[in-house]
């Protein structure tokens, strides 16, 4: 075990922290020896893992013997990654119980065709709970979503609050923690990502679709210039919580936030890996901000970036249909839908 590589020097230089995301069981382990403190997962997990034969077979073996005593394909696929997960619980335990409940921590996210409803996210984060203590209920900061977070707090379970594309998700949420933290007394873990991959992704889109001139610069800055504002933003009105970067598309979305005292989550390929393979030194660049006429050309060209730089750039009713919002949840739609289909044809075959 490399005790010297890139994540264990972020480790011991900076209070940025390393989390590994949707890895398949030999991933995790690398991870973990890597410095990972913990462990995101979302609806398309179990499908990512149809491409690893140790794990598809594991996946296989669970959907076998559930066909029989589950009739409902939507209910059999959450009780799949459930069972997925509680894999990925396991190998972190040990980190969870020997920090004592500071590190090691697992989130998991619940169906995305059923995200409209709170007390259907709510029930759902409270059966994905019962894997373990160090599951940590991963929910989108929409409106239903941001009911179900603040009811969860009230019950002192550790929750992620997802898909947060703009500061205003950030803000509503960590009020809504604030109010349902006062209200209760309790104070579980708490963290509040920001997507900033899927975000450019969104906005890439949006500029080819309407033939945006923007500069390559600006297009690179865009979604990290709202984690750093997002990240200060934090501090500056001492939330609760810790930020977590999410949704990678390149190595800055981990290196450019590197400094803060947040978490970074990664995919295992062309990402973590790569980083160790570069062995890059562990330098802060969290306050390192764009020439300041990128920003200004992104406010002035990409209505989007707009609404989502400003601290009041969207209301609550806003956010479910923003579009990096519904981009996330596209792809984790068409993930859960992969793990249907395979279900229904493992019971095609009994």
């Amino acid at each position: 075990m490399n005790k010297s590589g890139y994540f264990h020097r972020i480790n011991e230089q900076t209070p940025t922290r390393f989390w590994i995301n949707n890895p398949t069981i030999e991933q995790a382990k690398a991870a973990i020896a890597a410095g990972a403190v913990g462990c995101t997962t979302n609806p398309s997990y179990v499908s990512k893992l149809f491409s690893s034969p140790d794990d598809l077979a594991d996946v296989r073996r669970t959907v076998d013997m559930l066909v029989p005593h589950v009739a409902d394909d939507s209910q059999l696929a959450s009780l799949v990654q459930r069972i997925m997960v509680s894999r990925l619980s396991d190998l972190f335990m040990p980190m969870y119980e020997s920090s004592e409940g500071r590190a090691g921590f697992v989130t998991i996210q619940g169906d995305p065709f059923a995200e409209e409803d709170a007390k259907s996210i709510i029930d759902e984060g409270l059966e994905n709970r019962k894997i373990g203590p160090n599951i940590t209920v991963k929910i989108p900061v929409t409106e239903p979503g941001i009911e179900a977070i603040a009811s969860l707090v009230t019950l002192d379970i550790p929750t992620m609050a997802t898909e947060v594309m703009g500061i205003s998700q950030a803000v509503s949420i960590c009020e809504a923690y604030n109010r349902a933290s006062a209200a209760s007394g309790k104070t579980p873990p708490f963290y509040v990502t920001h997507i900033t991959g899927i975000l450019d992704d969104h906005f890439k889109r949006v500029i080819k679709a309407q033939g945006l001139e923007i500069s390559d610069d600006a297009v690179k800055w865009a979604g990290l210039v709202i984690a750093k504002k997002q990240y200060a933003l934090m501090l500056q009105r001492r939330y609760p919580g810790i930020m977590i970067g999410g949704g990678a598309r390149k190595l800055e979305d981990f290196t450019e936030l590197v400094g803060g005292d947040l978490h970074i989550t990664i995919n295992w390929e062309g990402s973590a890996d790569t980083l160790i393979e570069k062995d890059l030194p562990a330098v802060a660049r969290i306050d390192a901000m764009p020439d300041s006429r990128i920003i200004d050309e992104l406010l002035a060209k990409l209505p989007d970036f707009r609404r989502a730089y400003a601290a009041d750039g969207m209301q609550p009713d806003e956010y479910f249909d923003f579009g990096g919002v519904e981009l996330f949840r596209t792809s984790f739609m068409k993930g859960w839908t992969l793990l249907l289909d395979y279900i229904a044809q493992r019971r095609r075959n009994r």
